[in-house]
Formats: structure tokens, sequence, C-alpha cells
């Protein structure tokens, strides 16, 4: 890659114009960052070749090295392009060859991206990264909304939320929701439910009325609603009791929390 960007600058380096100065590079950029690389064999016959096409164009200003004439367009330090342009390259790498989002292995290269976004100056494979980045979280917010469902995971909540259900960050706005949505499944395998098993429901329903401000509170609430007939025990009654008993469930107000929902009879 590196040695095809070289081939293609020289090519571009040759049809500038004699004496265009430093200004002339700056189109360039793309190219010049390309070129950089961060082996320490230095290519003598391009830096002989890159010196003697410069040296017409720059005049006295003549970088002597890819790197000085990547950071004389761009406004960067070539040390800072070392450093830099190799673990971009890298981690854009690993970003696209990410299939599947919610794996430990994939949210500690998410997270390593994000975290090189926060230092690495304005450069074309810092954008390349952003934006393969922003895709994957997008990714992964879906991923997190099928386990969570229905209650959804903002794109911009994802990858604290992963880090989160794997061990290795805080809890996020709204994780007693999350938690309660993630394992009404297991419930309803369960169900119907008595004892310690409806007691550990009605614990996580507690929390989750706590965050009852979230977004995703009400889309529990309708969705344990839904689920109550089959998660809770149902008492054999005599066909007036029944009667009797649908009679006052027309009758009486909706429950205003999950934990209520749970207690009623």
């Amino acid at each position: 890659m590196v040695e095809a960007a070289r081939t293609a600058l020289l090519q571009s380096l040759r049809a500038l114009p004699r004496g265009a100065g430093p200004g002339a590079l700056r189109g360039l950029t793309d190219l010049l960052e390309a070129a950089v690389d961060a082996d320490d064999d230095v290519d003598l016959c391009f830096r002989d070749e890159l010196i003697r096409i410069l040296g017409p164009v720059m005049g006295e200003d003549t970088p002597v090295t890819v790197e000085d004439a990547a950071a004389c367009a761009m406004g960067v330090e070539a040390k800072v392009l070392v450093a830099t342009l190799p673990a971009l390259r890298a981690v854009l790498a690993e970003v696209r060859g990410l299939k599947v989002c919610f794996t430990r292995e994939a949210v500690g290269v998410l997270s390593r991206a994000e975290a090189l976004l926060q230092e690495a100056p304005v450069l074309r494979t810092r954008e390349e990264l952003e934006v393969a980045l922003s895709a994957l979280r997008v990714r992964l917010a879906a991923e997190l909304s099928r386990l969570h469902a229905p209650v959804p995971v903002a794109v911009g909540d994802a990858l604290p939320t992963a880090r989160w259900l794997l061990g290795d960050g805080p809890p996020p706005r709204g994780s007693a929701v999350l938690e309660l949505a993630r394992g009404l499944d297991d419930f309803c395998r369960r169900a119907p439910l008595a004892g310690s098993d409806l007691e550990a429901l009605r614990v996580l329903a507690r929390r989750a009325d706590a965050e009852r401000e979230t977004p995703g509170w009400p889309l529990l609430l309708e969705r344990l609603r839904t689920l109550r007939p089959r998660l809770l025990p149902q008492k054999s009654l005599s066909p007036l009791y029944r009667s009797l008993a649908a009679s006052e469930t027309r009758i009486s107000p909706a429950p205003v929390s999950l934990d209520a929902l749970l207690s009623v009879r």
C-alpha cells in the first residue's frame, strides 16, 4: 500500500510546475499521508528521487523526507505523523474486519478506536476510521437492541452499554430497565412464576421503576403487561368467580408501575 502510494505521489509531483512552492503540496495531502511509513529501513532510491523532483518545485524549502513533505502540507509535525499513522491504520483494519460487534474482542477494538480518535490529529486516515467506527456503532446498537427488545439502545449509548454488559465499564443510564428487558425471556421459560422466581422478577421490576423517566420504561411496561398472564400463576376459579374476576379486571385502574403490574391479582 505504501509503495503504491509513493509511486503515485512521485507521478503527481512530477506534474507540479517549477517554483510552485509549499502551497502546491496541499493538493497532495492524501497521497503524502499514504506515503508516510514508520519503517526504519529508509528507501534511499525513493528519498533521492523525492528530493530531485521536489527541488525545482520547492526551491530553498525542499523537504528531505516524505514525512517532512507531508508535515509541510498538512501542518502536522513529522514525528507526530510517524507515531500516529501506523496505529490509525492498524485499528482501521481491525474495525473494518469486524463481522459481529457485541463480543469482548470487538468491543475492545471499538474502544481502542474511540480512544485513538480523541488523540489523533486531523488526517485522512483518521477520517476513515471515524466513518468506519460510526458504522460499527450503528451495528452494535442494533445488536444490543435485539438483545433488549423492546427497549432500544441508542447509537451513542451502544459502546458504553456493551462495556457495562461485559463487566468493563459503569452501568449506563437506564441499566435497570435494560437488565429487566434482557431477562424477561428467561423468566418466561420458567413460567408460571412463584416463590423465589417471582420475587426475583419483582426485585428487577422495582429497580426498573426507579428509572421510569428513561425512554425504554413505557415500552417495557407494555411488554410486561402482555407477558403477565404467562408469568403469573393462574388460580382455578368457579364460573361465577371467573365472571366476577373478569368484571373486576375491566374496571380496575391500569397499574402505574412494573412492580404493581406483577402484584395485581
